[in-house]
């Protein structure tokens, strides 16, 4: 009966363990949902900006090509503008140069007019008195000459002064020819040089004007890129933004997980040690059932226990895994001498105090881990080692049979055992002269 009490509250215990993992799963499970969701909207928009980001930059691109372009034009207009102002320059100081020749040329025709006026004056004051004489036929130069060398003189002087005449209108001929060539050479100088100088500053007036053109031009273009790059600076900071959100999200995320994965594998842990709590119970069900059909058969033989005899300590055990004696250490790997037995049995199962007797230690050793010593009187000891849990104290008086500890594999051990002892005035025995023969 109490075998059954025992399962029905095993499977009542894993079902609500159940119950537990599976609403709690769910529970996660849709928050994990809404994480998941939350992620894949943070990712569209991260795709959204991305793809305004790619047009962005395909803008600004251009744009920076555009401006490139701009300035290099720019530039070689402000060359071309350089250039034509040196030339400017030059033909301005050219001019300077020319309009000094040209004051020179006036100088120099100022003077040939002068020299001109005078000799045109000389050559009428000549030709008067050359035409005074022109008309005398020799006879009448004759008659009016004193002597014969007067004529020969007069006849000379007027054939010079006929041969002078013309000689002089030659050279008035010449200079006025001159001074009509070096004026039409100064007025095509200074015309010449108007012209070049016009042309030259019209030129730079219309690179003046196309350069202002162009400083339009890069300015609105600077002006593009600058709110192109305020636009890819602000979709940059909303892309880490939800960067970050996804990250916070997938971390979020993670945790929820681990939160599950801990939850589950405790309600596993409580169901293990439910269902383990469980089976003890109905082990220690089973024993106590099992002692009192033993002591009712007992009775009913009319043979009573003898109380100054040991029970087996380990009343689930296995099998005697290692005997009193010499041996070679499970662990060391050296000949050493077991002072008592190993009685193979499961971790957690009772131990038993063989006699009834007070508890002189209830401690740990590095050798026997959890163990404890039990003195029984005249001399007689037993020990039980390697527990993985005491159940009584130093000083505590223990009843032949009484639960001391459960078995366990703490200290220098290889697996799930007790080892006991009997000592004999601090001397070691074989305790399977003491025990009843368990697995007889």
């Amino acid at each position: 009966m109490k075998k059954a009490h025992v399962i029905i509250v095993l499977i009542l215990t894993a079902l609500i363990l159940a119950s537990f993992v599976v609403v709690g799963g769910k529970v996660l499970s849709s928050s994990l949902d809404d994480i998941q969701e939350k992620i894949g909207d943070a990712g569209d928009r991260k795709d959204d900006i991305a793809s305004e980001l790619e047009i962005v930059n395909a803008k600004l691109s251009n744009r920076q090509d555009e401006l490139a372009e701009l300035t290099k034009k720019y530039t070689e207009m402000l060359r071309e503008k350089q250039q034509n102002s040196d030339e400017l320059q030059a033909q301005l100081d050219d001019l300077e140069d020319i309009y000094g020749s040209i004051l020179e040329l006036n100088q120099t025709i100022e003077e040939a007019q002068a020299e001109y006026d005078e000799a045109l004056a000389m050559f009428y004051k000549r030709a008067s008195i050359t035409s005074r004489y022109s008309n005398y036929s020799p006879l009448k130069l004759f008659t009016e000459s004193r002597s014969i060398f007067t004529y020969t003189d007069l006849t000379k002087l007027v054939s010079n002064l006929l041969e002078s005449d013309r000689t002089e209108m030659e050279r008035l001929a010449y200079m006025k020819k001159d001074l009509e060539t070096k004026r039409e050479l100064a007025e095509a100088m200074s015309v010449d040089a108007k012209a070049a100088i016009a042309e030259k500053e019209s030129i730079i007036a219309k690179i003046k004007a196309d350069q202002a053109i162009l400083e339009e031009d890069m300015l609105t273009s600077r002006k593009a890129i600058e709110q192109l790059e305020i636009e890819e600076d602000k979709l940059d900071q909303e892309s880490a933004a939800i960067a970050r959100e996804i990250k916070e999200l997938r971390a979020e995320y993670d945790r929820i997980l681990e939160e599950q994965r801990r939850a589950k594998e405790e309600a596993e842990r409580k169901a293990r040690e439910a269902a383990e709590r469980a089976r003890r119970e109905a082990e220690e069900a089973e024993r106590e059932e099992r002692e009192r059909q033993e002591a009712e058969e007992r009775a009913k033989r009319g043979t009573p226990e003898d109380e100054s005899k040991m029970v087996f300590p380990a009343p689930s055990g296995i099998r005697i895994s290692s005997p009193y004696g010499w041996r070679i250490h499970p662990v060391y790997k050296t000949k050493k001498f077991h002072n008592g037995i190993d009685i193979a049995a499961p971790g957690g199962t009772d131990i038993l105090a063989a006699l009834s007797g007070t508890v002189t230690k209830a401690r740990w050793s590095d050798s026997y881990g959890w163990y404890v010593q039990i003195y029984h009187g005249d001399g007689m000891t037993t020990l039980y080692g390697h527990a993985s849990k005491l159940l009584v104290k130093e000083g505590d008086y223990v009843e032949r049979g009484q639960r001391i500890a459960l078995v366990g594999t703490t200290g220098v051990s290889t697996g799930n055992h007790l080892h006991f002892e009997v000592r004999i005035d601090g001397d070691t025995r074989d305790p399977m002269d003491y025990l009843p023969d368990f697995f007889g």
